[in-house]
């Protein structure tokens, strides 16, 4: 009985981490410092703006820190990125108030006019994805002051993306933003930023970023259990069998 308990054990936890292994980046902001994000973890100013900063007042969850996103405050994180050909983003935004949007470029090009795509939260709620360079189409009336979960799932051999906004599928085949208009020539997925580099009022937050190779399904549910934990409790079962 005790073998046949520590295989299936085991087999739980290969397949655990096979899933959590596909996860490249992921934050929580948990463990930064309240105050400026620039200069923690790699995160660093962008478009010559204001650094967002680290706070505990408002958050996704119970307990924790998320990134407040303001007027003429914005952010880059780079990254070394994956070479799949299939890549996710998730990430939980919520906008409070202000005329001014919150703004989330994501891409692999030059920052910012290189996106690969383009989602603004602007006035009201209204929820905005870059259709290729042509468009910036609304693709659901989203809630102020309350947290929706963002999923976009990259094709880098297509040059286009998917969208859900809770769950929800709201863009299809979307083409990639690209740079100085021509479009298609984000080879990966190489950093993310977000903010608003003009005055108007904003009131915002991110929380929770997760980015991996494939589409991700699972980011962004709950999960009962943290990886950790499980982990000591296989180690128990080995022991215990011993």
């Amino acid at each position: 009985m005790r073998r046949h308990t520590l295989i299936i054990s085991l087999a739980v936890l290969v397949l655990n981490f096979q899933a959590f292994g596909a996860a490249w980046y992921i934050e929580n902001f948990n463990k930064f410092k309240n105050g400026d994000i620039v200069g923690q973890d790699d995160w660093e100013i962008a478009m010559n703006q204001k650094t967002s900063q680290i706070q505990s007042k408002v958050k996704h969850g119970d307990v924790g820190k998320s990134v407040l996103v303001s007027e003429k405050t914005m952010v880059l994180r780079k990254f070394k990125g994956s070479n799949a050909s299939i890549q996710y983003v998730s990430l939980f935004a919520r906008k409070d108030e202000g005329p001014g949007p919150l703004m989330i470029y994501i891409g692999g090009d030059a920052v910012k006019w290189g996106a690969a795509a383009k989602i603004d939260i602007k006035a009201g709620g209204i929820i905005t994805a870059n259709k290729g360079n042509a468009a910036f189409p609304e693709v659901l009336k989203g809630k102020l002051g309350q947290w929706h979960h963002f999923r976009l799932v990259f094709d880098f051999k297509k040059k286009s993306y998917d969208f859900y906004v809770d769950g929800k599928k709201v863009v299809n085949g979307f083409g990639f933003r690209g740079e100085g208009g021509k479009g298609g020539v984000n080879p990966a997925l190489g950093w993310i930023f977000f903010g608003w580099d003009h005055p108007e009022v904003l009131t915002a937050y991110i929380d929770d970023i997760e980015m991996g190779d494939g589409e991700g399904e699972n980011a962004g549910l709950p999960k009962a259990v943290d990886h950790s934990d499980k982990l000591v409790s296989y180690w128990a079962s080995i022991k215990a069998w011993e």
